[in-house]
């Protein structure tokens, strides 16, 4: 329900205007009547809309994040997962048994690089950074503050995609200069994610790929969101090769959901992996034993009660 709702923008016809009548929103989105107020009792049952004798209307949550301009809206994260998640999640079956992502199944191709299917056509490359985008948003500020980073200089977020964390980072610390290192094709898109009447001079997007090209330098290196999606091998030329331009107390920050040491909690993350045969959700120790494994010390774990946690520690 929540899919179909975002993909009609319901949330955004909703929005701002009085009670609406479900034939009244059939007729804005070009869907049936009867459709069309089955999905909307769905929603409210969900407490994602208010049902009364006047009609339908947002909730304050559905305002917030499910509006396509919300303050923290989840919007693009909600289409992606439609388009790109879920139809993984029909093949669940087969990757139980197999091991194996199943792209080729749910698309009818199998790519070698996970985020290639997502940059073959500029519609499908700007919804997945939307994407990324709203969970770097809703999650920024409590990763930026996660802990006191004010003894930084310079930070380089590799992946960071649109910039959302690192701009954030800015506000909250305004002597940190941020780069943000990204595919070619990511960063020529950025522009459309930047923020507007803000004072941006701190932050500045280079192209390449972490995997072959050389860093920029930096006090400190954020991977948001990067770890999980990875293979063994995969991390392990990445770590490597932040470790090998690592100065003895340059800093690395990882964002990441945290699991708990017995991998039953957060169950949205647990849930999630069910999809990542390559890539994986890890607990605390997991991420302490890997970071150390690169020469990085003083591993410190932070659980903020928002999607991503945060992790810190030091080039020995």
């Amino acid at each position: 329900a929540l899919f179909v709702a975002s993909k009609l923008k319901i949330f955004d016809h909703l929005k701002d205007k009085g009670p609406m009548k479900a034939v009244d929103i059939a007729n804005a989105v070009g869907t049936s009547v009867c459709g069309t107020e089955r999905l909307l009792d769905a929603c409210a049952s969900l407490g994602l809309l208010e049902k009364t004798p006047q009609g339908y209307s947002n909730s304050d949550s559905a305002n917030t994040y499910l509006t396509s301009d919300g303050k923290y809206s989840l919007h693009g994260y909600i289409i992606h997962s439609n388009d790109h998640l879920w139809p993984l999640f029909t093949n669940l079956e087969s990757a139980v048994k197999e091991g194996s992502r199943q792209n080729h199944r749910a698309f009818g191709k199998k790519a070698d690089d996970l985020f290639k299917d997502y940059y073959h056509s500029q519609e499908v490359k700007q919804r997945f950074m939307a994407a990324m985008h709203s969970i770097a948003r809703l999650t920024a500020r409590d990763v930026a503050s996660a802990f006191d980073l004010s003894q930084f200089k310079s930070a380089c977020d590799l992946g960071g995609c649109t910039g959302a964390l690192a701009h954030e980072l800015v506000q909250v610390y305004p002597n940190l200069k941020v780069t943000v290192f990204d595919l070619p094709e990511v960063i020529v898109n950025t522009s459309y994610f930047q923020p507007s009447g803000q004072h941006t001079a701190p932050v500045t997007f280079v192209s390449g790929d972490f995997f072959k090209d050389n860093l920029p330098e930096a006090d400190l290196y954020i991977l948001s969101r990067v770890l999980h999606d990875w293979p063994d091998e995969k991390i392990h030329v990445l770590l490597n090769k932040i470790s090998a331009v690592c100065r003895p107390g340059i800093a690395l920050l990882v964002a990441e959901t945290v699991l708990d040491e017995q991998k039953m909690h957060p169950s949205v993350a647990i849930l999630q992996s069910l999809s990542m045969t390559e890539g994986k959700q890890r607990s605390g120790s997991e991420y302490k034993q890997l970071l150390e494994k690169y020469g990085f010390t003083d591993v410190q774990i932070k659980i903020t009660g928002n999607l991503l946690d945060a992790v810190l520690c030091f080039k020995k």
